[in-house]
Formats: structure tokens, sequence, C-alpha cells
């Protein structure tokens, strides 16, 4: 016998062997074609959140802030030179100042805020929870400390509103995971919980179907964060107009976009005051109690209605940071134009999840809370604050990303 590779002369044993492996029928893996399609979608996730050829977005590349020197340096090139430019344009700076603003602030890249968002999600697939819960914290911690590293360490003074901004959702994103931290360490029927939603979560199909909700969760965490890049980016602009002595109208802008930066504290703030005076009240009078003393006089769903409106003013800063610093240059906004609808994207989509969360929340308390003279009362003096539509009992139960209803559980969406 000849050996069918080597070609050489084989024994009688070799020949044998080879014999009886080339009888033994091959056994193939079965694979399951949705594991497959979740595979790739989590693979092309990556890669295109980390191949470097990704084109960073022009609002996220701003030029900063320039000095007063410089800008009197640059004009009096210009001077010499015979060219004439309007000063309420952003290139009246001259090349030269264009170049010192672009080193002095680098915002992070449309990559790394693409990774910062991602990569805490991906513990949904371990938990189904956490993908919803310090997930959706973590990621709004990472990208706030990145944009306030860039804003802090710029060669150049920044307008402060920006690094206001970014503290904002840096407090937001810190707080929401320490609720969290709290209530799994020292309740345990919140463990239980988990548990319960871990199940339900398998029971739909293995931890891979999770890819779809997962993925779309890091994109709107992504959305969430891109309005303070866009005021970081517009401060530097805005130092810009300031040295080239515009004022009135563009003044006026600014001064809401400052106001706007205060009503996102403002919104976050009132979740957060929600969340402490929900658990002191629980603790005090039991779970099963209504709370109805403090915020809750006035907000019936302070920590849905304070983050609807943390979000949304956020993204009016956004919008207004853009109005002060483009003006009616067409050219300017459309190169803004993707930015701006990511900031509505992420806006409109935890909104419509809170809005309809509110809903569903108002329905449980009537059902259980609405024969005693405690809730009519206190219906009648409180706000529900926004809701969307009304749910209905044999819907589909998911959980909304970060929020708890009043009795301090994760809310399911029924």
């Amino acid at each position: 016998p000849i050996h069918p590779i080597t070609t050489r002369p084989v024994s009688v044993f070799e020949s044998a062997h080879f014999a009886t492996m080339t009888s033994m029928p091959r056994r193939r893996r079965p694979v399951s074609s949705s594991s497959s399609r979740t595979f790739i979608t989590v693979l092309l996730a990556f890669l295109f959140a980390a191949y470097d050829g990704i084109p960073t977005v022009t609002s996220f590349s701003a030029p900063s802030p320039i000095t007063t020197q410089s800008l009197s340096s640059s004009t009096n090139v210009n001077h010499q030179r015979n060219i004439r430019q309007p000063a309420s344009s952003l290139d009246a700076v001259g090349p030269a100042v264009a170049a010192t603003a672009a080193s002095a602030l680098a915002l992070p890249s449309l990559k790394t805020v693409s990774l910062a968002c991602l990569i805490p999600t991906l513990s949904g697939f371990y938990k189904s929870e956490y993908g919803v819960s310090y997930a959706y914290g973590t990621a709004m911690t990472a990208t706030s400390l990145l944009v306030l590293r860039s804003l802090l360490s710029a060669s150049a003074p920044l307008d402060s509103i920006a690094v206001v901004h970014a503290a904002a959702v840096l407090f937001y994103g810190v707080r929401l995971n320490l609720f969290l931290a709290y209530r799994e360490i020292f309740l345990p029927r919140f463990r239980h919980m988990r548990e319960r939603i871990e199940d339900r979560a398998k029971s739909r199909g293995s931890r891979l179907s999770r890819t779809p909700f997962i993925v779309s969760c890091a994109a709107l965490y992504a959305f969430l964060a891109t309005p303070f890049l866009v005021t970081s980016k517009s401060c530097a602009e805005m130092s810009i107009k300031c040295c080239s002595g515009e004022s009135g109208v563009v003044g006026i802008i600014w001064n809401l976009v400052r106001a706007a930066v205060v009503a996102t504290w403002g919104g976050f703030l009132i979740e957060a005051w929600g969340d402490f005076a929900k658990s002191i009240g629980k603790a005090q009078k039991g779970e099963d109690a209504l709370i109805t003393g403090g915020i809750f006089r006035f907000f019936r769903h302070p920590n849905y209605t304070g983050e609807i409106i943390g979000w949304a003013s956020s993204c009016v800063a956004a919008f207004l940071a853009v109005a002060a610093t483009s003006g009616k240059t067409l050219s300017a906004w459309m190169s803004m134009a993707p930015s701006l609808i990511a900031c509505v994207l992420g806006a409109s989509g935890i909104s419509f999840v809170l809005t309809t969360a509110t809903a569903g929340l108002e329905r449980r308390q009537l059902e259980k809370y609405g024969d005693t003279d405690e809730y009519k009362e206190w219906v009648g003096k409180s706000w529900v604050g926004f809701q969307l539509v009304k749910k209905t009992k044999d819907e589909e139960e998911t959980v909304v990303p970060g929020a708890t209803e009043d009795n301090g559980s994760p809310t399911p969406e029924e």
C-alpha cells in the first residue's frame, strides 16, 4: 500500500489504521442559525466601534477658544496682506488661529464614545437587568469623564457652562449606580427581583439573542451623551465670537444655553430627591406604604419626571449652543446635523420609555390604592408628570433603563 500524501510504502498496520479512520463516519456539530446571526451582529458592532478609519463627526472636532492677543496678531497679518474679512465669521480668525484652536481642545472621538457606551452594556449578556441599570449609569459616567478631562486640560480658557453640563451627566451616572448598589446590597427583595428578570430573559432564548436589545441600549446611551459634546464644542466657537466683539442676540442665546443646563441639573436633582425620599419613606412606613410626602406632594413620579426634564433640557441646550455659534449660516447647521439628530434620538427615545412607564405605574397605583382616601387626595393635589399611553395587562414585561417605580423596584413595562 502507498501513503496517500507522501506516496511512500506503508506497513500493514498503517494501512489498517487508514482504512479504519476513513471508514468512521464524521460527526458534525449542529450550528444554530440564530446564534450565528447574533454572533455576527456583535462582531460587526465591535468592528464599527473599533475601526480606526471611522471619520469623526465634525461637531466633535471643534476649534478651541483663543485669546485676544492671538486674535489681534492674526488680524494684523490679514491687514498687512490687504485681506478684508467679516468679523462675525469664524474664518476671520485666520488659519494660524484655527490651528492653535484645534490643538487647544481635543474632544473624545466617535470611536471612543462608542466604546464607552458599548462596553458597559455588554454586562447585559451576564445579567439582563445589568444592561439597563449599571450599564446605563456607567456609560454616562464614562462619557462625561472623558469630556471633562478634555475640557479641564484645554490649553485655553473655556466658558464654564460646558463643564457644568458634563458634570450634570456625571452626577446622574454616579448617583444612579450608587443607588442601584445600595438596593442590591441592603435590600434582598431586589436581588430576588433581578433573578426573576434573568429567569424570564433566559426563557425567551439564549444569551446571544439579547444582542439587538443590548446594541440598541448602547446606541441610546451614546445619543444621550451627544448634547454635552455639542455644548463643549460650541464653547470654543463662542470664545472666538466673543473675541471678535459679537454680542447682542448671540449673548442672549448663550444665556439661554446656561438656563437649559441649569434645568438639566434641576431635573436630575428632582430624580435624586425622589429616590432618596422614597427610600426613607419605605424604610419608615413599610414596603407597601404609599409615599405622598416631601417631593411626592408635588410630583407623583419624581424619578420619571425629573429624568425626562433633565434629558430634554440637555437636548435643548445643544440646539441653543449651535444657534449661538452658527447663527444663520446654513453650512454650519448642516455640519452639525448628525450631532443634532443624535441629540433628538436620545431625548425622544428615553422620553418615550419613561412616559410609557409612567402611564403603566399610574394604572398599577390606581388598582392598589384607588379605594383609599389618601390616594384620592394625593392625586388631586399632585402632578402626574409626562405620560404617553396606558398599557394593558397582557403586554410583555421589559425593564426600563435606569428607572425605578415608587415601591423602589426596577420598573417593568407591563
